[in-house]
């Protein structure tokens, strides 16, 4: 057995702007995220036929195919066979993943699932794939699933884990592992699950395509949240962590007025209810519209915020931010 797990992740500034070619478009600013303990999972067993079974316990589904040659091109399970069809295995196998992100929670989780996918099967058919080619793989595959471009900074937590700060450059996107303490960053945080997204929030491709357009208020908007990511970027860099909790307030603020849809009333009243009781500030997760709030908190406020948070009909998820990335086990 092939046992494969990749953290998910929280996205702290820069998001959208690791989409290309938005981020040639703003000079390359960085991206920050960090990955947490709520992990993606993918279980590979080998058959001794040559029959692929494959099951997600979150959607749920299930399905069984005679061979890989007999794998269709559109399934609710299109993302695994098209990672399969990538692979190639020459045996049969048996693949089961599960995720302990909840649904539509905007922490990654699909592309965690992504890259667990990927660690399973480059390990199963000895493919001998390194981490950044794994990285690309799963992204194109993804974007091809997706219909639209997908942004680098959400492959590179589940991969390496960490604090990180997402680098494009004009030879390429690489990633820095920044010196953060991850147990002072998990000590001044909550998260919370508010329910799966009715809507979406932000449609990245929707705002890429206006700032191709020549949209000058929607070009304004994100020239903020790419200088905001570089100070957030210097700050955690120069380990000047007092300066965070405001830069993230700062990035919220700038990323509503690209999207107002990214929040919801329920939110609103989460996050004004979490700041009455001493968080310092909020921001949504991933594409909002529901999903999860991250709260930077004092950790002497903390019990008062989640009792609030959990007062308002919220789920507080218990995490911390993670060193390690992908793990495969083989047994």
């Amino acid at each position: 057995m092939i046992k494969s797990t990749a953290p998910t992740r929280i996205d702290l500034a820069g998001g959208t702007l690791d989409i290309w070619p938005l981020y040639l478009r703003f000079g390359n600013p960085p991206t920050l995220n960090a990955a947490i303990n709520l992990y993606a999972m993918v279980e590979l067993t080998p058959r001794s036929d040559r029959k692929i079974f494959v099951e997600s316990k979150d959607l749920p589904c299930q399905a069984k195919f005679n061979s890989i040659a007999s794998l269709p091109e559109r399934h609710p399970l299109d993302l695994i066979l098209k990672t399969l069809k990538y692979y190639q295995p020459k045996k049969g196998l048996n693949i089961v993943t599960s995720s302990e992100a909840p649904p539509g929670s905007g922490i990654g989780g699909s592309s965690a699932l992504n890259i667990a996918l990927h660690g399973a099967l480059n390990a199963f058919t000895k493919k001998g794939l390194g981490k950044r080619q794994m990285l690309e793989a799963a992204m194109n595959i993804e974007t091809q699933v997706i219909s639209v471009p997908t942004g680098w900074q959400d492959y590179f937590p589940p991969l390496y884990g960490g604090v990180r700060s997402v680098r494009p450059g004009f030879d390429g996107v690489d990633s820095v592992a920044l010196p953060v303490s991850l147990h002072k960053l998990s000590e001044s945080m909550v998260l919370c699950y508010t329910g799966n997204p009715r809507r979406s929030g932000v449609n990245n491709w929707k705002v890429m395509k206006k700032v191709l357009d020549g949209d000058h208020a929607v070009t304004k908007k994100l020239k903020k949240i790419a200088r905001i990511a570089r100070e957030m970027d210097k700050a955690l860099t120069l380990g000047q962590m007092k300066k965070v909790p405001a830069l993230f307030a700062r990035e919220w603020e700038a990323r509503k007025a690209l999207a107002p849809t990214i929040s919801t009333p329920h939110m609103d009243k989460l996050i004004a209810g979490a700041t009455k009781k001493g968080a310092q500030a909020a921001k949504v997760c991933g594409a909002g519209g529901g999903g999860c709030i991250a709260f930077m908190v004092p950790f002497n406020k903390k019990k008062s915020v989640v009792s609030e948070l959990v007062r308002l009909n919220s789920q507080v998820i218990p995490f911390r931010f993670v060193q390690r990335g992908l793990r495969v086990q083989v047994t």
